[in-house]
């Protein structure tokens, strides 16, 4: 069944199929779902600022210096990790794509960045750390945009539960005169 902007003034409507809504639906008076009510590709935006760590190889800057919100890794660093917890999910939420937004400078020298989204397990003898896909830009020659045109894991399909927490692991090399300044992560979750 399809509805394209429906205002319903009835005693009850029952549909024994699927219905799909493809522009406004107002409904007044009481109203009861049976079955689940799923909200797919929505899209939540995580700030570097505030979420961001560096990792274990060293060498990415956050905030340093300026009035944004902001990562930076600057010239001649080499597989520097940056360590950025997925927020705003909840328990039953299915991440369905993450990607990194931002750009690089590149002076002609070549950058490199890889994505890998993680999962952290709450386990008794010690936590586990997976990896649930990864993606990564090749070697950048020139300054380029970063966002899900040409650095997103799609096609995940981790569902959130308790004990369990995501998080992004970016890995950077800059030659000289480079660097790489990232603002977020772009997450698509389908949430029921």
């Amino acid at each position: 069944m399809d509805f394209n902007n429906l205002e319903l003034e009835c005693e009850e409507l029952t549909t024994t199929s699927d219905a799909a809504i493809g522009g406004d639906l107002a409904v007044t008076g009481d109203t009861t779902l049976t079955g689940g009510l799923i909200r797919a590709a929505r899209q939540i935006v995580i700030p570097i600022c505030g979420n961001a760590k560096a990792g274990a190889t060293a060498g990415w800057v956050i905030t340093g210096g300026t009035n944004i919100g902001h990562a930076t890794l600057p010239a001649s660093q080499t597989a520097s990790t940056l360590v950025v917890p997925i927020t705003g999910l909840e328990i039953g939420d299915t991440l369905t794509a993450l990607s990194v937004q931002g750009q690089v400078e590149s002076a002609g020298g070549n950058v490199t960045l890889v994505l890998s989204v993680r999962k952290l397990t709450n386990v008794a003898a010690a936590n586990t750390d997976a990896e649930l896909g990864t993606d990564n830009v090749g070697t950048l020659a020139a300054d380029t945009v970063i966002s899900s045109a040409n650095l997103e894991v799609a096609s995940l399909t981790e569902t959130l539960v308790e004990g369990e927490t995501l998080y992004a692991l970016l890995t950077g090399t800059t030659a000289g005169s480079t660097d790489i300044d990232l603002t977020g992560l772009l997450a698509t979750v389908t949430r029921s």
